[in-house]
């Protein structure tokens, strides 16, 4: 084929394919925004925009790559949310959701911005209404040359229509398509929101659905997935917003983590307009975070007689706790009928040959860690500073900023924006510390415990959003349902109990521990020792895992006490206390009951061989009583003590004589 040929069979193609798009462009009846209609629109519709933050307290381990970013995000200021348009000389309409205030953000502040790039700051809200997704403002100075847009409520299937908006961020754009039909209102069907083809990005939202006069026809509000069509609320549904702000969600739901329990009630809220955009959005807040705890207050009412912790299953499960190792949460299955307090594997993070890190998982935080203090540091000092103790888990657990290509480490969030000490129904002293993340509108929340190494925290992130939802209340009940093991070396441990009664758990109110080179004397709730041991020296081990008391309706008790003379070998001692059965209770557990009653089998304080370790248990006999508890049940309870020696290193007569010391050692009250 030559030249001449290949340019008579392209120019044929082109012809074809005009007369095609034509063809198809008229069928569907599309036409074409004038130019010059186009120019008056652009004074008429404008960018929502709210301005970017930046955290002066962030610390970062190197200066952030902004060399990698686009032209526009190395200069841009702002962060565009959406579009608006001018329906009078004074006021714009929107979307609702281009504000969302009834979600608590950092980012308050709003603008629209015109095609220069100018801004203007938006003053008061004059109608607004989540149910619509609509909401009318005015601003605190204007544009000059601001023209307002015309409504029109006549449109039909096939019409066509231009969605015009501030798409993906880029500023104001005109698109092409065609209403698809009219659908129903999702939530009560009150009237038929507009679905059309003309394409939607973000941005659009809040941005108007213009026929080919340049006439509004409809609010944009959201894009559908998977198929081009969109949503846009009638402008007609503006004629029913009132002077008071129209706040409803449906559906609004808690439930309890595990199980089938939830309550489902609506919110409404309204307050009197105009009202300034800051307080409108405190109010609704506030109104929607006590609507949460109110449901939440329900859910508890409702569920009580099964659930933690005046359940007959749960405090079935207080007869034989597990041993827990850092912090543990209270698992019910669905039915509240089996109750688990799974402790996870905390991982050792070395940050020098005298300070480490340890952290672990948790399925209702985003992590839990024990952050040792650095050996110069008084134990008081280090707890006071909520910074600090962050400081040292973020050494330990990288925490990224994403920014262009790379991951940028952050080496410190400052110090915080509040600090709350509060006690729990345990009577433990938690120190609960806010932190803000600026320029992703996230939060970081630690709440720590005291510990005989520095602290013991659990720790959360989250979008800012979650703050106004209850967030604080359930962290309060929550850690209500947490049980703590405790270990350090004695050193440690005198320290911590020197706190007082100000900083340390109620169970540790009569605690007392002295040692003087091989001689330790220990002083807790129902029992004190006074014991010698050639291994024991300042870097001996101590652990005390805590539970839940049989007893009292809500209060720490002791799980097991663990001493461990050299630091490092498995070898030990071992204080226990043990309850009766319940009608709950593992099958294998009532045997072990009646041989610990009656001083027999393993209880019987004879050695007994385990592969490597050798043990001996001994039932207390004289600490054989029976409580009543808080609901007037008796429970029989009983202590035991235990030693833990390698096979290879004593013959069993002086393991024997041994244990006998410790266990005569001992005074139980």
């Amino acid at each position: 084929m030559n030249r001449m040929r290949q340019r008579a069979v392209f120019l044929s193609l082109f012809l074809l394919l005009g007369s095609f798009t034509a063809a198809w462009a008229k069928n569907n009846n599309i036409e074409f925004l004038d130019k010059k209609l186009l120019k008056e629109l652009n004074h008429s519709i404008y960018e929502v925009v709210t301005p970017k933050l930046e955290s002066s307290k962030i610390q970062y381990d190197r200066p952030l790559p902004y060399d990698q970013l686009s032209f526009k995000e190395r200069n841009e200021k702002y962060n565009s949310i959406g579009t608006a348009f001018f329906i009078n000389d004074k006021e714009l309409m929107t979307a609702e959701h281009v504000f969302g205030l009834t979600s608590f953000s950092l980012h308050k502040d709003f603008f629209i911005r015109d095609a220069q790039g100018k801004v203007y700051p938006i003053a008061t809200i004059r109608k607004y209404s989540t149910v619509r997704d609509m909401a009318i403002f005015d601003l605190q100075e204007y544009p000059e040359d601001a023209v307002p847009l015309t409504f029109s409520r006549h449109l039909e299937v096939g019409d066509t229509v231009f969605s015009a908006g501030n798409a993906l961020g880029e500023g104001i754009s005109y698109r092409a398509g065609q209403v698809a039909s009219f659908t129903d209102e999702e939530e009560y069907g009150k009237w038929k929101n507009i679905r059309f083809s003309s394409p939607a990005s973000p941005g659009n939202s809040g941005g108007p659905l213009l026929n080919l006069q340049g006439e509004v026809v409809g609010v944009i509000v959201r894009k559908t997935q998977g198929e081009n069509y969109n949503i846009a609320v009638p402008i007609s549904e503006a004629d029913n917003l009132t002077d008071k702000a129209e706040f409803h969600f449906r559906n609004v739901t808690v439930e309890i983590d595990g199980t089938n329990e939830t309550v489902v009630r609506d919110w409404s809220f309204s307050l009197p307009l105009p009202a300034p955009v800051a307080e409108v959005a405190e109010k609704a807040q506030n109104n929607l975070d006590a609507f949460y705890k109110q449901l939440s207050d329900e859910l508890t009412e409702q569920v009580k007689e099964n659930n933690f912790p005046l359940g007959k299953r749960f405090r079935a499960y207080l007869r034989n706790q597990p041993v827990i190792q850092g912090i543990a949460s209270l698992v019910p299955d669905v039915d509240f009928k089996k109750w688990s307090a799974p402790s996870y594997t905390l991982k050792k993070i070395p940050l020098s040959a005298e300070q480490n890190v340890y952290r672990g998982g948790s399925p209702h935080f985003d992590l839990q860690a024990v952050i040792e203090k650095t050996p110069d540091m008084p134990l008081k000092t280090f707890l006071s500073s909520p910074k600090t103790v962050l400081d040292t888990l973020l050494k330990a657990v990288p925490y990224y900023r994403y920014f262009g290509s790379e991951k940028i480490r952050i080496i410190s969030l400052g110090e915080p924006e509040r600090t709350e000490v509060w006690q729990d129904k345990l009577g433990r002293k938690w120190t609960s510390s806010l932190w803000y993340s600026d320029h992703n509108d996230y939060f970081v929340t630690s709440h720590c415990l005291p510990h005989p190494k520095g602290a013991l925290c659990i720790f959360d992130d989250n979008y800012t959003a979650a703050l106004k939802i209850n967030y604080f209340k359930r962290i309060k009940e929550g850690c209500d349902e947490i049980t703590v093991g405790y270990d350090g070396d004695l050193t440690s441990w005198a320290e911590y109990l020197a706190l007082g009664d100000e900083q340390l758990p109620a169970f540790f109110k009569k605690a007392k521990i002295e040692q003087q080179g091989d001689h330790l004397k220990l002083r807790l709730q129902d029992f004190q020792f006074d014991f010698t041991n050639p291994k024991i020296t300042s870097k001996s081990d101590l652990h005390l895992h805590l539970g839940y008391a049989n007893d009292k309706r809500l209060a720490e008790d002791l799980v097991l006490l663990e001493l461990f003379p050299q630091k490092g070998s498995p070898a030990h001692y071992q204080i226990r206390p043990w309850w009766q059965p319940s009608p709950f209770s593992q099958d294998s557990y009532s045997p072990d009951w009646e041989e610990m009653m009656r001083s027999e089998g393993e209880y019987s304080g004879k050695v007994i061989d385990k592969g490597e370790l050798r043990i001996i248990q001994k039932t207390a006999p004289q600490t054989k009583k029976t409580v009543t508890a808080f609901d007037g049940e008796k429970i029989d309870k009983v202590f035991t003590v235990g030693c833990v020696y390698k096979t290879a290193i004593k013959g069993k007569e002086d393991m024997e004589e041994d244990c006998a010391r410790f266990f005569q050692s001992i005074e139980f009250f």
